[in-house]
């Protein structure tokens, strides 16, 4: 008996008084952003609160009195293949604020505070593309600002996405650039209901793949190059084009919304 009461004393001292010890503000702040999030919805009580203790924290401010701090977040039930939460929270007391939550493998400041500094968040797109993804504070929170690619092998740069224009009056434009196996250009336009997308012009000594993706970035379908694709609804479509070049290949077409 005598021995069954001390295992349960070893077992109740040190390890369970450091997860009822408290937090300090700048912990159970996270604590509090974490518990309010969808996104650590199936996590457990107790993993959140650990979550919270083990976030690293690194101040980035202050703003009208409030400390502004960077949590980083890392565990299993919340985290992707690579990338975990990071949070900018705003330490009001008894209320903290969410200003920003990014998953990355990495988030770094730069620039001069005013009254933040700018984030730079590093996210694994593929094995071999990097997302960089740069948000500013702006009117009590943080917004993004420019989201660029960077290639590993050789650190090239490309926007994430390049919006399409078309002249006063015209409804045909044309795009050029240079992709390959996973590195393509992406273009952003917009759309009614009933338009019909016509890719022609194809200039390419590599078999280009034309993929249009529709809201929320679910893949829709593949264009074919001379054939009109109609648009099922009235919204923000991406274009993809890529090969299956292991080199860069340069390109030219006409993209037309009629």
């Amino acid at each position: 008996m005598l021995h069954l009461i001390a295992a349960a004393v070893i077992a109740a001292s040190p390890l369970d008084a450091s997860r009822r010890a408290p937090l300090d503000a700048a912990h159970a702040a996270v604590l509090g952003v974490l518990t309010s999030t969808p996104d650590a919805e199936s996590c457990e009580p107790a993993a959140l609160r650990k979550m919270a203790a083990n976030a690293s924290i690194k101040k980035l401010g202050r703003v009208d009195g409030d400390d502004v701090v960077l949590a980083g977040i890392e565990h299993p039930c919340i985290c992707g293949a690579q990338n975990c939460p990071s949070i900018a929270i705003r330490v009001t007391r008894g209320k903290p604020r969410e200003l920003l939550t990014v998953y990355a493998i990495g988030v770094r400041t730069t620039g001069r505070a005013k009254p933040l500094p700018d984030l730079v968040a590093d996210a694994h797109d593929s094995a071999m593309v990097l997302d960089e993804t740069t948000y500013a504070y702006r009117n009590g929170t943080y917004a993004l600002i420019d989201s660029t690619r960077v290639r590993a092998s050789d650190r090239a740069r490309k926007p994430n996405s390049l919006a399409v224009h078309f002249a006063p009056g015209a409804s045909s434009t044309n795009l050029s650039g240079s992709v390959s196996l996973g590195w393509y250009d992406a273009y952003v336009f917009a759309a009614s209901k009933g338009q019909q997308l016509l890719i022609n012009g194809v200039r390419s000594r590599a078999k280009l793949r034309l993929t249009l993706f529709g809201a929320a970035d679910s893949q829709f379908a593949e264009v074919r190059a001379g054939v009109p694709f109609m648009l099922p609804a009235s919204h923000t479509y991406r274009l993809h084009i890529e090969n299956d070049s292991e080199e860069d290949v340069p390109y030219a077409l006409t993209l037309a919304i009629r």
